[in-house]
Protein backbone atom coordinates (compact mmCIF):
# COMPACT_ATOMS: atom_id res chain seq x y z
CA UNK A 1 0.00 0.00 0.00
CA UNK A 2 2.78 2.59 0.47
CA UNK A 3 4.60 1.73 -2.11
CA UNK A 4 1.02 2.54 -4.20
CA UNK A 5 1.04 5.49 -2.58
CA UNK A 6 4.22 6.59 -3.10
CA UNK A 7 3.99 5.42 -7.08
CA UNK A 8 0.81 7.40 -6.87
CA UNK A 9 2.28 10.37 -5.59
CA UNK A 10 4.82 10.75 -7.84
CA UNK A 11 2.57 9.80 -10.77
CA UNK A 12 0.82 13.33 -9.27
CA UNK A 13 3.60 15.72 -9.39
CA UNK A 14 4.48 14.22 -12.83
CA UNK A 15 1.88 14.97 -14.57
CA UNK A 16 1.00 18.13 -12.93
CA UNK A 17 4.18 19.40 -12.36
CA UNK A 18 5.94 18.24 -15.50
CA UNK A 19 2.81 18.10 -17.70
CA UNK A 20 3.33 14.27 -18.49
CA UNK A 21 6.70 14.64 -19.52
CA UNK A 22 6.20 17.34 -22.15
CA UNK A 23 7.27 20.68 -19.88
CA UNK A 24 10.76 18.59 -19.10
CA UNK A 25 11.33 17.85 -23.10
CA UNK A 26 10.70 20.89 -23.79
CA UNK A 27 12.84 22.51 -21.00
CA UNK A 28 16.24 20.13 -22.14
CA UNK A 29 15.23 21.09 -25.82
CA UNK A 30 15.27 25.42 -24.30
CA UNK A 31 18.96 24.20 -22.47
CA UNK A 32 20.21 23.05 -26.17
CA UNK A 33 19.17 25.89 -27.50
CA UNK A 34 20.12 28.81 -24.89
CA UNK A 35 23.35 29.92 -23.81
CA UNK A 36 23.72 28.44 -21.13
CA UNK A 37 26.39 25.74 -20.10
CA UNK A 38 26.07 22.49 -21.36
CA UNK A 39 26.62 21.34 -17.94
CA UNK A 40 22.69 22.55 -17.58
CA UNK A 41 21.93 20.33 -20.25
CA UNK A 42 23.28 16.88 -19.59
CA UNK A 43 22.29 17.63 -15.51
CA UNK A 44 18.68 17.66 -16.61
CA UNK A 45 18.82 14.34 -18.70
CA UNK A 46 20.64 12.90 -16.21
CA UNK A 47 18.30 13.99 -14.11
CA UNK A 48 15.59 12.65 -16.44
CA UNK A 49 17.06 9.30 -17.20
CA UNK A 50 17.69 8.01 -13.75
CA UNK A 51 14.26 9.32 -12.82
CA UNK A 52 12.75 6.99 -15.24
CA UNK A 53 14.86 3.92 -13.69
CA UNK A 54 13.71 4.66 -10.60
CA UNK A 55 10.24 5.15 -11.19
CA UNK A 56 10.21 1.87 -13.37
CA UNK A 57 11.83 0.00 -10.74
CA UNK A 58 9.43 1.16 -8.28
CA UNK A 59 6.66 -0.03 -11.42
CA UNK A 60 8.08 -3.07 -11.65
CA UNK A 61 8.43 -3.71 -7.41
CA UNK A 62 4.96 -3.05 -7.29
CA UNK A 63 3.39 -5.30 -9.66
CA UNK A 64 5.59 -8.04 -7.55
CA UNK A 65 7.67 -8.44 -11.41
CA UNK A 66 10.80 -7.36 -9.86
CA UNK A 67 11.50 -8.49 -6.11
CA UNK A 68 13.05 -5.53 -3.46
CA UNK A 69 15.70 -7.05 -2.29
CA UNK A 70 17.29 -5.23 0.14
CA UNK A 71 14.78 -4.89 2.61
CA UNK A 72 11.22 -5.05 3.23
CA UNK A 73 11.12 -3.24 6.54
CA UNK A 74 7.58 -1.25 6.99
CA UNK A 75 9.08 1.32 8.97
CA UNK A 76 12.29 2.41 5.82
CA UNK A 77 9.15 2.39 3.24
CA UNK A 78 6.80 4.16 5.41
CA UNK A 79 9.83 6.90 6.10
CA UNK A 80 10.64 6.86 2.55
CA UNK A 81 6.90 7.73 1.70
CA UNK A 82 6.63 10.09 3.73
CA UNK A 83 10.01 12.30 2.47
CA UNK A 84 8.85 11.67 -1.21
CA UNK A 85 5.37 12.87 -0.52
CA UNK A 86 6.91 15.91 1.26
CA UNK A 87 9.37 16.16 -1.31
CA UNK A 88 6.85 16.91 -3.79
CA UNK A 89 4.96 19.28 -1.79
CA UNK A 90 8.03 21.51 -0.96
CA UNK A 91 8.95 21.44 -4.78
CA UNK A 92 5.03 22.24 -5.94
CA UNK A 93 5.43 25.52 -2.87
CA UNK A 94 8.73 26.33 -4.15
CA UNK A 95 7.41 26.43 -7.68
CA UNK A 96 4.31 28.44 -6.92
CA UNK A 97 6.54 30.88 -5.06
CA UNK A 98 8.53 31.45 -8.35
CA UNK A 99 5.43 31.65 -9.97
CA UNK A 100 6.49 32.93 -13.48
CA UNK A 101 10.06 33.11 -13.11
CA UNK A 102 10.17 28.98 -12.45
CA UNK A 103 12.30 26.94 -15.50
CA UNK A 104 13.89 23.50 -15.32
CA UNK A 105 16.56 24.92 -17.17
CA UNK A 106 19.00 27.31 -16.06
CA UNK A 107 17.84 31.06 -17.72
CA UNK A 108 16.77 34.76 -16.93
CA UNK A 109 13.88 36.28 -18.49
CA UNK A 110 14.16 39.73 -19.71
CA UNK A 111 11.94 41.16 -16.71
CA UNK A 112 13.39 38.31 -14.23
CA UNK A 113 14.13 39.53 -10.53
CA UNK A 114 15.39 37.72 -7.60
CA UNK A 115 13.20 36.06 -5.62
CA UNK A 116 13.78 36.38 -2.19
CA UNK A 117 10.69 35.60 0.50
CA UNK A 118 9.51 32.20 2.02
CA UNK A 119 11.87 29.41 1.44
CA UNK A 120 14.13 31.59 -0.47
CA UNK A 121 14.81 33.03 2.14
CA UNK A 122 16.82 29.99 3.41
CA UNK A 123 18.47 28.75 0.91
CA UNK A 124 18.68 29.80 -2.35
CA UNK A 125 17.96 26.97 -4.54
CA UNK A 126 14.96 24.58 -1.95
CA UNK A 127 13.31 23.16 -4.81
CA UNK A 128 16.55 20.88 -4.96
CA UNK A 129 16.07 20.51 -1.50
CA UNK A 130 12.50 18.98 -2.06
CA UNK A 131 13.61 17.09 -5.57
CA UNK A 132 16.59 15.21 -3.50
CA UNK A 133 14.17 14.51 -0.72
CA UNK A 134 11.92 13.17 -2.92
CA UNK A 135 14.45 11.27 -4.64
CA UNK A 136 16.11 9.97 -0.97
CA UNK A 137 12.22 8.51 -0.32
CA UNK A 138 11.81 6.77 -3.70
CA UNK A 139 14.83 5.18 -3.12
CA UNK A 140 13.83 4.28 0.37
CA UNK A 141 10.77 2.80 -0.68
CA UNK A 142 12.22 0.84 -3.55
CA UNK A 143 15.19 -0.20 -1.70
CA UNK A 144 17.07 -1.65 -4.52
CA UNK A 145 20.88 -1.21 -4.93
CA UNK A 146 20.04 0.14 -8.68
CA UNK A 147 17.74 2.77 -7.29
CA UNK A 148 20.18 3.85 -4.46
CA UNK A 149 22.60 4.50 -6.83
CA UNK A 150 20.56 6.30 -9.38
CA UNK A 151 19.47 8.34 -6.43
CA UNK A 152 22.92 9.41 -5.78
CA UNK A 153 23.47 10.45 -9.22
CA UNK A 154 20.65 12.51 -8.73
CA UNK A 155 21.72 14.17 -5.54
CA UNK A 156 25.38 14.91 -7.04
CA UNK A 157 23.35 16.22 -10.27
CA UNK A 158 21.50 18.52 -8.26
CA UNK A 159 24.38 20.19 -6.37
CA UNK A 160 26.11 20.48 -9.71
CA UNK A 161 23.17 22.10 -11.02
CA UNK A 162 22.71 24.35 -7.86
CA UNK A 163 26.58 25.79 -8.32
CA UNK A 164 26.28 25.72 -12.24
CA UNK A 165 22.85 27.83 -11.85
CA UNK A 166 24.29 29.81 -9.24
CA UNK A 167 27.34 31.27 -10.93
CA UNK A 168 24.63 31.75 -13.87
CA UNK A 169 22.43 33.96 -12.10
CA UNK A 170 25.68 35.83 -10.81
CA UNK A 171 26.89 36.89 -14.05
CA UNK A 172 23.26 37.37 -15.71
CA UNK A 173 20.79 38.40 -12.56
CA UNK A 174 20.67 41.80 -11.50
CA UNK A 175 20.92 41.91 -7.85
CA UNK A 176 22.17 38.40 -7.21
CA UNK A 177 24.96 38.78 -5.99
CA UNK A 178 23.53 40.55 -3.00
CA UNK A 179 21.39 38.01 -2.41
CA UNK A 180 24.04 35.36 -2.19
CA UNK A 181 25.33 37.55 0.55
CA UNK A 182 22.48 37.35 2.34
CA UNK A 183 21.45 34.09 1.75
CA UNK A 184 24.77 32.13 2.39
CA UNK A 185 23.38 28.61 1.67
CA UNK A 186 22.87 26.35 -1.76
CA UNK A 187 20.52 23.67 -0.76
CA UNK A 188 20.60 23.07 3.50
CA UNK A 189 20.80 26.01 5.70
CA UNK A 190 22.99 26.23 8.24
CA UNK A 191 24.88 23.26 6.19
CA UNK A 192 25.83 23.76 2.67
Amino acid sequence: MLRWITLSSFLFWFIWYWKGGKEILADIQNSLHSSTSSLDTILLITISLCSVGIVGTGVLASLRLLPIVLSQNVAITFIGMLLSVSGIMGMFYCRLHLGRFWTAETDVANDHQVVDTGPYRFARHPIYTFAIMMYIGLSMVFLWLWNVVLAGIVIVAYILKARDEDRYLEQNLAGYQEYKQRVHYYLLPGLW
